[in-house]
């Protein structure tokens, strides 16, 4: 029957990776096994959080996930999981300032994610190696890498190189062994010199590859960030997408506040 395996496929494809934003999944419905999203941003603007949410919705939806730290200890990781699914403030809290109701609260998330299908992999020098190793005793549907940048390669004179090897050895590993892969990516200083600090493709940093390797590639912008003293401003992000093998480019309004994303300001009020 004409049409049986273009159906099968997109059937599939429509299951593999939900952002859990409504307007960004609308955009990029259909992304297909072996692919690479690239969530870019300058520092501040929220690359590990919104992939943490992402990770988050991965594992409400069912799907296997390895996220591998290279920029942070696990404990701050595990803080920022916990923070996302529970919107307390303890990101900076110690625990011995928590009350009970929040301490159980918090014990109960630890719970909640040691039930998922979540492996942390946190190293501050960590190969595609040994990544490779992990996806293959892990077996994930979805592999998260924060950041780029900061993996080693051996082999490679400078950080430009190393990141090119490391972009063609994750497409070769995302495309054998049919998974898909986040990664996070520092942004140039190319948005500090414009006026209105919008980032762009070209900022992608340290890789000529990373543009043209990425399926979909999601700016992040934060204006409050360079507009303290605008109240009107405060709370807004927005993701940009800039690459889309599968869908439509856009502009996507979100907002961010106390360090977790969301789609509208109502979440943001039950956050606070």
């Amino acid at each position: 029957m004409f049409g049986e395996a273009f159906m099968n496929v997109y059937t599939e494809n429509n299951e593999n990776f939900k952002t859990g934003f409504w307007e960004i999944d609308d955009c990029i419905h259909g992304i297909s096994k072996g692919s690479i999203v690239t969530i870019g941003g300058r520092p501040s603007m929220g690359k590990t959080s919104f992939a943490v949410a992402i990770c988050n919705n991965l594992l409400e939806t069912g799907k296997q996930v390895l996220f591998c730290e290279l920029d942070e200890n696990l404990e701050l990781l595990e803080r920022r999981f916990i923070h996302t699914k529970t919107r307390l403030r303890i990101l900076r809290t110690p625990c011995s300032n928590m009350n009970s109701s929040v301490w159980n609260e918090v014990l109960q998330t630890i719970n909640y994610f040691d039930n998922k299908p979540l492996t942390t992999l946190c190293k501050p020098i960590l190969t595609v190696e040994e990544i490779e190793e992990k996806i293959n005793e892990k077996k994930p549907d979805v592999v998260f890498i924060d950041s780029v940048q900061c993996l080693k390669m051996s082999k490679a004179p400078n950080m430009t190189e190393a990141t090119n090897l490391a972009i063609k050895e994750i497409k070769r590993i995302a495309s054998e062994n049919k998974i898909i892969v986040v990664l996070t990516s520092q942004l140039s200083r190319g948005t500090e010199t414009r006026f209105h600090h919008l980032p762009e493709l070209s900022d992608l940093r340290n890789s000529s590859l990373l543009e043209e390797l990425s399926d979909v590639i999601l700016l992040l912008y934060r204006p409050e960030y360079y507009n303290h003293d605008d109240i009107d401003l405060k709370g807004r992000a927005h993701v940009l997408i800039g690459k889309n093998r599968f869908g439509q480019l856009g502009f996507v309004p979100l907002y961010f506040y106390n360090g977790i994303f969301t789609n509208t300001q109502a979440e943001n009020t039950e956050a606070e």
